[in-house]
């Protein structure tokens, strides 16, 4: 019932589109943009409109009905990353995308319309005011210090270890300063690297453990609670390799924005980042 596969990891002798495979991306069946023809602008009085040409694809994250990613073995951790990996660099070459992003929806209260594991990924030809709020704020502390922001984040949290959640050889997961949301978690290399595509094999086999290990933390000690993931790495054609750093951000979803979020963009958060960050630590994976 799933569109063609665009991607899979499979046995060596199973066919596209049969039973054989650990991890499949098909084209979304209900997607936000198609990418057919180039992108376009229009005005219509003061208004501007965008074409919506894009890329939306679903990545199937295991062929057995798993519904928590926490209950993957590392092994298939590494295989999601590995399709990650590999969508965003074939996608990469295409000039007519600025952002690409991976994205994971958990839980009904995340977003998620569909049980099954799996996360999304876009490619959009403008960057969003999100990604470009970061990227200014990356080059803003890059030019006035020298220095990439993200590396000093890491290194302070890691001497520090009031907001550090675990440690792995290569990779660092901590509690952000300022965290918008309850249990906010990031995870950042500890070497300076631009973009997530570029992570070396040593890098995806760390990676897979200090993702699942939070994971499972975050499971544990919320209740299994609905989540949302993203990695945010250098958009193409963006030139910042030695001022932007890329991470994956997990925003656990457990409570709702309201009036003053909506109405202001403050986010209300009750748990500090310490106390957050103490209880996963402590929290056995």
């Amino acid at each position: 019932m799933t569109p063609p596969e665009i991607y899979a990891q499979r046995e060596p002798q199973s066919l596209a589109d049969t039973p054989g495979w650990r991890v499949r991306v098909v084209t979304n069946k209900y997607p936000a943009l198609e990418g057919i023809g180039q992108w376009s602008e229009a005005n219509q009085s003061h208004y501007k409109l965008w074409a919506g040409v894009g890329v939306h694809e679903v990545i199937i994250e295991n062929p057995h009905h798993i519904v928590n990613i926490g209950a993957l073995d590392e092994n298939q951790f590494v295989n999601v990353l590995r399709a990650y990996q590999a969508r965003l660099a074939t996608l990469r070459e295409d000039r007519r995308w600025r952002c690409l992003l991976i994205y994971k929806n958990h839980g009904e209260a995340a977003g998620a319309t569909l049980e099954h594991v799996h996360s999304q990924v876009i490619a959009l030809p403008f960057v969003p005011q999100e990604v470009s709020e970061e990227l200014t704020g990356a080059n803003r502390h890059y030019r006035s210090t020298g220095a990439c922001f993200y590396c000093a984040m890491s290194q302070t949290e890691s001497a520090s270890g009031t907001r550090l959640v675990t440690s792995t050889e290569r990779f660092v997961a901590l509690c952000p300063f300022a965290p918008r949301f309850s249990y906010e978690t990031w995870i950042l290399p500890k070497h300076h690297s631009a973009t997530f595509e570029s992570s070396s094999h040593d890098d995806i086999l760390d990676l897979a453990r200090a993702l699942r290990n939070v994971i499972i933390k975050l499971n544990c000690a919320l209740g299994n609670p609905a989540f949302n993931y993203f990695i945010h790495s250098l958009p193409p054609q963006e030139s910042a390799e030695h001022q932007y750093h890329w991470h994956i951000e997990i925003l656990p979803q457990v409570a709702k924005a309201a009036g003053l979020e909506w109405g202001s963009g403050i986010h209300l958060n009750s748990v500090s980042p310490e106390d957050a960050a103490r209880l996963l630590r402590e929290t056995p994976a």
